[in-house]
């Protein structure tokens, strides 16, 4: 029966039209948003996945952790280590959950029915589209201050504003950020497309900047002061946490990796797309980092760790204006795909059709000014030890029990008429809420969070992240196990 409603074309599904008919004949969330693409729909090849990958790690922020964490007392060769391994070990998780997105074309929304119920998807969908929404709002002011500077250079009079012309600025990135997001996907492939080859040339000239401030020494420019490692703080007090913090700040984009994957044309462009781009490009943009605060210690005396800053102590016109646009395409790249598209896609989900996708970007990108961005990039050391953990303590305890349910429990194998049923199906659970998942969720998610502040506790705090994943999913594995035996 199940092949009826659902035929394989590689190693992908597509529904069948009499799929399409058994799901009407019972209550279904069925509709344009949240239906399956089909494989003859799909246009996303190796290229296209690495593109998107190239565009979110060559970011500002992942600029912004390298240079945070020289600034917190690592070596430039102990925090690229770091940042690379993070990024690396993350990639396990985005490649497994992309799989869902490119067998089935369904977004992340119905993994999260599949694995938490009808009604239990809540608990994931909120957290990941308030996590979505917060990165949102931290990268648009990012965003808006690179707006920010050009527009100061051009009318020095805008900085006699103060926060008001800095809101200003955030305000009109917002808008830009709005307009691609409400274009959809294939806007978002042109974006990527278009800004991947650009922003490695211009990082690349902060490579070049940096080795011309010390005289085109590498060696020289690789041992100043900034980027030794300070000797009255231990490596490994920084490595674990900031290792932890280096998984979750790729760790909600991975979660969502199937809103994007699910318009691969095969596994392969999905997971070589993945495999290929994002440990290379982490490496290339974390020694970017590297350079720039190394060439700004040079040349302006300073530990920047922050490159709109670094580019407005800069008195040339064309310079601050050039790499004010490079921050811009940077920030813009990550921003539309990795934090803005997936809550727009949730509250969409949600809202099954009621209000057109483009009315659900504003909606979405609206809530991120409570974001209040500015006190989270108040320094390199809150963005990465405090704010990130926080962030992996709701991300990590998700991730262990979205892979342990897909690729053990239902064993990669989804009913798609099921999925879709809101009223029943193997999906439904106990009246929409898998219980035992949603238990699992809070006890974990709760114990980090109470770890923090107990002493004894902090180490799983600062691991966050990572024993979120590890602990909750191998919790949820045996439980699965006993289970499966008991059947």
């Amino acid at each position: 029966m199940m092949k009826e409603l659902q035929v394989k074309v590689g190693d992908v599904y597509d529904l069948t039209e009499e799929g399409i008919i058994a799901i009407e004949r019972f209550k279904n969330d069925y509709n344009e948003i949240s239906k399956p693409i089909s494989s003859k729909d799909r246009d996303w090849h190796t290229k296209d996945i690495s593109n998107l990958w190239i565009g979110m790690i060559v970011s500002i922020a992942v600029y912004q952790v390298a240079s945070g964490l020289l600034v917190s007392g690592m070596s430039w060769v102990q925090a690229l280590v770091t940042i690379v391994l993070g990024h690396t070990i993350v990639m396990g998780v985005a490649i497994a959950l992309g799989h869902f997105g490119t067998k089935y074309g369904m977004n992340y929304p119905m993994l999260s029915k599949l694995v938490f119920g009808t009604k239990g998807m809540i608990f994931p969908s909120i957290i990941r589209g308030i996590l979505g929404i917060f990165w949102f709002g931290v990268q648009a002011w990012i965003g808006g201050q690179a707006v920010h500077i050009i527009i100061n250079t051009i009318y020095p009079s805008w900085q006699d504003l103060g926060f008001t012309s800095q809101f200003i600025s955030f305000i009109i990135f917002w808008i830009i950020n709005v307009y691609i997001a409400a274009s959809g996907s294939k806007a978002v492939k042109v974006l990527e497309g278009i800004s991947a080859p650009i922003l490695l040339v211009l990082s690349l000239i902060v490579i070049i900047w940096g080795l011309n401030t010390a005289n085109w020494s590498l060696d020289t420019l690789l041992n100043v002061e900034v980027l030794k490692a300070k000797g009255d703080i231990s490596f490994w007090s920084l490595f674990w946490p900031a290792l932890s913090a280096m998984i979750a700040f790729d760790g909600g984009i991975a979660l969502s990796m199937p809103d994007f994957t699910r318009h691969c044309v095969n596994q392969r462009a999905q997971s070589i797309g993945q495999i290929i781009s994002a440990p290379i490009m982490t490496g290339y943009i974390s020694f970017v980092g590297i350079c720039g605060t190394a060439g700004g210690f040079l040349a302006f005396g300073k530990e920047i760790w922050e490159p709109a800053i670094l580019v407005g102590n800069f008195d040339s016109v064309l310079i601050r204006i050039i790499f004010s646009v490079f921050i811009i395409m940077a920030v813009l790249t990550t921003n539309v795909a990795g934090n803005l598209i997936p809550p727009v896609n949730i509250i969409a989900t949600f809202i099954k059709g009621k209000i057109e996708y483009k009315y659900v970007a504003i909606l979405t990108a609206a809530l991120a000014l409570l974001a209040r961005p500015w006190d989270s990039l108040s320094s390199a050391y809150n963005l990465i030890f405090n704010v990130t953990q926080l962030l992996g303590a709701l991300l990590g305890p998700i991730s262990g029990i979205y892979l342990v349910a897909y690729l053990f429990e239902h064993k990669t194998e989804i009913d798609m008429v099921d999925a879709y049923r809101i009223d029943g199906g193997k999906y439904y659970y106990s009246k929409g809420w898998n219980i035992p998942v949603i238990i699992l969720f809070v006890i974990f998610t709760t114990i980090i969070f109470v770890s923090r502040n107990i002493p004894q506790l902090n180490f799983i705090f600062n691991n966050a992240y990572v024993y979120g994943l590890t602990v909750t999913g191998i919790v949820y594995y045996l439980y699965v196990k006993l289970i499966n035996n008991r059947r």
